[in-house]
């Protein structure tokens, strides 16, 4: 299989009431010998496809007394028509997040480009909280929430990413920092009847130089998957060049841990060497625990 992709973007548009807009568009064309004993057609096939769409957003600002920016607020809206056949991906693992809602193209097969129009609709808000002197620092908190529209179904699309139905999920993503070394991090998925959540991802960062703690807690529910779990990573900082880390994962629906790592790093400006002890779990009582040890170097 041989794909060529010719993508293209036009320089922004912009007017004077503040929008912001753009034309975007996709070429793939592809190249390939097929086996009719695995697909309808045998022999050598050429294929040609095409995404185009436009994408319009207003960007809106907050600004103190002393000119800062503390706050942006930016409305998003992305038109895509792609005319044509797709072949069928229904075991593809495409998953509609915040970060893919205005891409030309979401699902991951190099040779296919989802089929149909539709509209994506966005709302993007992020801000600074001022310090002591009245001057906002970083970005201290972000939200974003977006959905699609399809005019019509399309049953090649998989499941898993609600991109098959008229109206996809409801995604989005937050941040915030509660202090300078603890920052947090949610991505979701609601259901379009908001009644369900179906994906929700929860991380933390907690930084105590020279001890690093990192919590993830991750749910998957209804088409999206069917697991939640929780990890902990813990790294210990030796030095300029030592790196300590116990990581473990435990299941929350079997009530049951995973794996466990124990690891050392030696890092320096040309070198990355490490030694790793994985001890993984089973729940079938006739498989012990595998115990493993690795040495990697970079």
């Amino acid at each position: 299989m041989l794909v060529n992709d010719f993508n293209w973007k036009s320089k922004p548009l912009s007017n004077i009431r503040g929008f912001k807009s753009e034309f975007e568009g996709l070429l793939k064309v592809v190249n390939y010998e097929a086996d009719a004993d695995t697909h309808k057609t045998e022999g050598f096939n050429s294929e040609v496809s095409s995404a185009i769409a436009y994408n319009t957003s207003l960007p809106l600002t907050k600004i103190n007394q002393n000119n800062n920016l503390i706050n942006f607020l930016t409305p998003k809206l992305s038109f895509r028509y792609a005319p044509g056949h797709m072949r069928n991906i229904k075991d593809d693992d495409t998953k509609l997040t915040y970060s893919n809602l205005f891409s030309l193209n979401k699902n991951s097969q190099i040779d296919v480009i989802e089929k149909g129009t539709s509209i994506a609709l966005g709302l993007e808000f992020s801000g600074n909280i001022l310090d002591e002197k009245n001057i906002p620092g970083d970005e201290n908190y972000s939200f974003a929430v977006g959905q699609i529209y399809n005019i019509d179904k399309n049953s090649d699309i998989p499941i898993r990413s609600s991109l098959n139905d008229q109206t996809s999920d409801i995604v989005g993503k937050g941040f915030v920092k509660l202090k300078n070394n603890l920052p947090l991090n949610n991505e979701f998925s609601i259901d379009q009847n908001l009644s369900d959540i179906n994906y929700n991802e929860l991380g933390a960062n907690l930084d105590f130089n020279p001890i690093k703690f990192d919590f993830n807690y991750l749910q998957e529910d209804k088409h999206i998957g069917n697991q939640e779990y929780f990890k902990t990573k813990i790294d210990l900082a030796q030095n300029k060049n030592g790196l300590i880390s116990f990581e473990t994962k435990r299941d929350l629906l079997k009530n049951s841990s995973e794996f466990y790592n124990l690891s050392y790093e030696y890092i320096n400006d040309c070198l990355r060497a490490g030694l790793v002890y994985r001890r993984e779990f089973y729940n079938d009582s006739e498989l012990e625990p595998e115990n493993s040890l690795m040495f990697k170097v970079t």
